[in-house]
């Protein structure tokens, strides 16, 4: 049965497209037919699974539009790339100007998931990057999911957005995917060292504790995965031994492993707390 997971934060930088390459390159390694959605106008998730001699002209962009001009839909596997044991549905640049249209136009908030329901049959997972605003693009990958994956980074102003995607989620919940739930979230970009790592997870664990899982696994803050990406790779083939390695297929195992059934309570009323923890009430 296919799950397909949209990975999402209302901020930036907190690894949304690391997790991605590297999350679906374990579960193909480990035998799941993968796809990845590249839903981000900033393409970062095409640009690292495909070379420059790969850049294809069929992509997202051009399903989305098809459906915006009430266009029956083309052959969606021939936008596919097929990158290793990986494969990809492309970004593109162009999805930022559709997002004009997509907001003023009736009914376009399930446009991807119109588009990735007849790809259930052929994949285990299904990977949605994001862009990182409240926007069009962004419901449109919520409606999609099954499950939201939340990176974290352990900061003031990543945590600070964390209510407010919750929110999202949960009113996306009520009012257009009824099924959708939370995944759970992981820190990333991490020193687990520091006292901030320390108190952020303990504040996010019990603000959210029996409403969104957090994953155990933490993914460490290191050059190494930089490295990798600067060169194409996953942290995996670029420094197996190293502890960004160790972390990603440790997260990769949990998340595989976790209940798929696992979801939110609706009846909770969540805020952020100013001082970067937060807190559930009622």
């Amino acid at each position: 049965m296919c799950k397909i997971i949209t990975v999402a934060n209302q901020k930036g930088g907190v690894g949304k497209t690391t997790i991605c390459q590297h999350l679906s390159y374990i579960m193909a390694e480990q035998g799941r037919r993968v796809l990845c959605v590249d839903f981000d106008p900033q393409t970062n998730l095409s640009a690292s699974l495909l070379s420059e001699r790969q850049l294809p002209k069929e992509n997202i962009h051009n399903l989305m539009l098809c459906l915006l001009e009430d266009c029956e839909l083309p052959n969606i596997e021939g936008h596919i790339q097929h990158c290793g044991k990986v494969d990809l549905l492309p970004g593109s640049k162009d999805l930022a100007r559709l997002e004009v249209s997509l907001l003023t136009e009736m009914g376009t908030e399930r446009f991807l998931q119109e588009i990735l329901s007849p790809l259930r049959a052929s994949y285990d997972y299904i990977i949605i990057d994001t862009n990182r605003a409240a926007s069009p693009l962004m419901t449109n990958a919520l409606t999609a999911a099954d499950s939201v994956l939340i990176p974290l980074c352990p900061e003031f102003y990543s945590t600070e957005g964390l209510g407010d995607l919750i929110r999202s989620v949960l009113k996306n919940k009520r009012r257009l995917n009824p099924d959708i739930t939370f995944e759970g979230i992981v820190f990333s970009r991490c020193n687990l060292r520091t006292n901030l790592y320390r108190s952020t997870r303990t504040n996010v664990e019990k603000a959210y504790y029996g409403a969104v899982r957090v994953f155990q696994s933490a993914i460490p803050d290191t050059v190494k995965v930089s490295d990798a990406i600067s060169r194409g790779l996953t942290v995996m083939e670029y420094a197996p031994d190293s502890k960004a390695s160790a972390a990603y297929r440790a997260f990769a195992k949990e998340l595989m492993e976790h209940d798929t059934q696992t979801a939110a309570t609706e009846g909770s009323t969540i805020h952020i707390l100013p001082d970067c923890g937060t807190r559930r009430v009622g």
